[in-house]
């Protein structure tokens, strides 16, 4: 179905009240799902592949609110009520959102956790959480979840778990614990008695999302139904997206981004939801899909990045024709003032061009892309210019669980008013404040501690008062633990976290986070960290891209034929690469001659989360990778 920009919801008066919903606004997310019901019905809602080498399925907004109904009967009828939860192990589906929206009908929460999480994070969350019922992808996490929880019955959740799909388990909970399956429990609520009413508390808790743990043990945020829906109504209405239009989503809805925008924000806009199957083939599924908005986290970005530039370096016509296309589209961009939105070509030369080049990346991802969002950590500058080449609009933004997530964003203030190297302007009804007492680098006097204030700020930690305590401010501020500053027309910059910046010993201070950003644009490094607290110089550690790596290598005489260990361990592929990266990638203005590393460590192993050096959202867990090369950091 084609988009219609009739029926956008308007955009929200900069001068409302957020602290509750006004007017018609939704109360609750399933109140929300009832009026898209109502408005876009027939329309297609959910796309979705339910196996390998099967044609996509659709499910109209009828038919997914009707589900989402049975689910919330089926949940009631099974001892689950207000204030209580209901933990979601599954990746992303129709069933996981029928799930999240039929316990919201009825008051409960949902807490969503990573299938690739490690099964003692699970039982660690289900723990803190204390759920009524959890719902499984499939038996493997089954299996997984029984091998990690307690062998007595009463330490289940009470009204049991609940099986998605049609395999049969493999191994069976406790005795004295409910199998529920999915297709039995649909079922049952088709048939239950209508809902005695729908809940309608705006403030009641409505998720659980539990952070990252990079330093501990993760917390749950607690977000209320307002939490989220006043970022969903700061951005309608604002971005170039309409009813019938089509998204192809990937984040998953265990993270607050993934979650608020690429479902919630679909669903209230009247989106045609389309799953990707397999996140190794998203540009053969945007073929497929030809979505008009596209939501990714900056390492989807740079991929994307080397993987244009790499095969533009590929022959000697392609770097003739796509450098003529870059010299351009930049002549343009540049001449037209705008950064982040996309600037047609102009001229016959620079549509040529855009035709022969830029037309064939852009139906890489089914042509169709009006505006891409990118969130979760820094997008580098380059990639973001290169996505504006390309002729994407691109708009970064910034936030985190507990802020719902979002703070600030380019692109909502309108068009021609982004600016890159920073995240936009704090969104409607946000204020930021710049604690610069908390920070006390002399040389950077206008960058503090980012304090958020507004309707997304979380009811904090469950079950911390005493963390909470720590990130709250008495006047009800959020310390985000992130390092900013603000122009003076308002925009703002993130340039490091408080507790990831170091000091040399020399008393300059790094920030390493958009230094690590900008060295992962090298062809070599897949991933990096930059450290050197109380140390005379920075070094690196790096786990390489050894596709690339090798025939460089070769091509520099050096020997690339041994294993990845042993190559890793080779003095002289160390000190070859480091001079690369300080020839092509450390340098100013991005780098600064004190922030230059002197030193490298190459890691043979990728940081994942089965070895514990990566969290579910896909952060390194710094403390665990300095361990692992405790011995070679000292001695550097």
């Amino acid at each position: 179905m084609p988009a219609d920009n009739l029926h956008q919801w308007p955009r929200q008066a900069t001068d409302r009240d957020w602290s509750e919903p006004v007017n018609d606004d939704p109360r609750t997310l399933y109140q929300m799902l009832q009026t898209s019901v109502d408005l876009f019905g027939s329309q297609p809602c959910f796309g979705a592949i339910p196996a390998p080498d099967m044609p996509r399925q659709h499910t109209t907004y009828n038919e997914f609110g009707e589900l989402a109904s049975c689910v919330a009967r089926s949940l009631r009828d099974n001892g689950i009520g207000i204030g209580e939860r209901v933990a979601i192990i599954c990746n992303n589906s129709i069933q996981w959102a029928a799930l999240a929206y039929g316990a919201n009908a009825i008051g409960a929460a949902y807490t969503a956790m990573y299938t690739h999480q490690h099964g003692s994070e699970w039982t660690y969350i289900l723990g803190d959480s204390t759920p009524k019922m959890v719902v499984v992808e499939n038996p493997e996490v089954l299996d997984k979840l029984i091998a990690n929880m307690p062998a007595e019955a009463e330490k289940w959740p009470a009204s049991g778990i609940l099986l998605l799909g049609e395999e049969e388990a493999n191994e069976l909970p406790p005795e004295g614990v409910t199998l529920h399956r999915w297709a039995t429990f649909v079922a049952a609520g088709r048939v239950a008695d209508e809902l005695a009413e729908i809940a309608d508390d705006p403030h009641a808790l409505c998720t659980l999302i539990y952070t990252s743990g990079t330093t501990g043990n993760p917390k749950g945020v607690i977000l209320s139904n307002w939490n989220i829906l006043s970022n969903v109504l700061t951005v309608q209405g604002v971005f170039e997206i309409y009813p019938g239009d089509k998204n192809a989503a990937f984040l998953p809805w265990a993270h607050s981004f993934g979650s608020t925008f690429d479902l919630h924000w679909m669903l209230r806009t009247g989106v045609h939801i389309n799953l990707v199957s397999d996140l190794t083939k998203i540009a053969d599924e945007c073929i497929e899909i030809k979505p008009a908005v596209l939501l990714a986290v900056p390492r989807v970005w740079s991929k994307f990045y080397d993987r244009v530039n790499s095969q533009f370096a590929s022959s000697g016509v392609k770097r003739m024709l796509s450098g003529k296309a870059r010299k351009h589209a930049a002549k343009r961009i540049a001449k037209s003032g705008v950064q982040a939105d996309r600037v047609p070509a102009k001229g016959l030369r620079d549509k040529f061009f855009d035709k022969i080049i830029w037309k064939k990346v852009r139906a890489r991802f089914g042509g169709n892309i009006r505006f891409c969002m990118s969130g979760a950590a820094a997008l580098s500058p380059d990639v973001a210019e290169f996505i504006q080449m390309v002729g994407f609009s691109c708009y970064e933004g910034y936030g985190l669980t507990e802020t719902s997530p979002l703070v600030s964003a380019n692109g909502w203030m309108g068009p021609g008013q982004s600016k890159l190297n920073t995240v936009g302007k704090p969104v409607n009804g946000v204020r930021v404040v710049i604690d610069t007492d908390a920070w006390d680098d002399p040389a950077r006097p206008d960058e503090g501690e980012i304090v958020i204030y507004g309707p997304n700020i979380m009811g904090g930690y469950w079950n911390l008062p005493e963390e909470t305590a720590k990130v709250m401010t008495e006047d009800g501020g959020f310390r985000s633990g992130d390092l900013g500053k603000l122009t003076p027309e308002g925009y703002l910059s993130i340039t490091g976290r408080v507790k990831s910046q170091f000091k040399l010993e020399n008393g300059k201070y790094v920030s390493p986070s958009p230094l690590e950003e900008n060295l992962k644009l090298s062809p070599y490094a897949e991933q990096a960290v930059l450290d050197g607290r109380n140390m005379k110089n920075t070094y690196l550690i790096v786990y390489p891209n050894f596709y690339t790596l090798r025939p460089a290598l070769a091509a520099a005489g050096i020997n690339a034929s041994s294993d990845d260990a042993e190559l890793c361990a080779d003095p002289a592929v160390n000190a070859w690469l480091l001079k690369e990266f300080q020839t092509n990638n450390m340098v100013a203005p991005v780098w600064k001659g004190y922030e230059t590393a002197r030193n490298m460590i190459l890691d043979h192993e990728e940081w994942t989360t089965d070895n514990d050096l990566m969290t579910p959202s896909l952060k390194v867990k710094l403390r665990n990778l300095l361990v692992k090369h405790e011995d070679a950091i000292k001695k550097l």
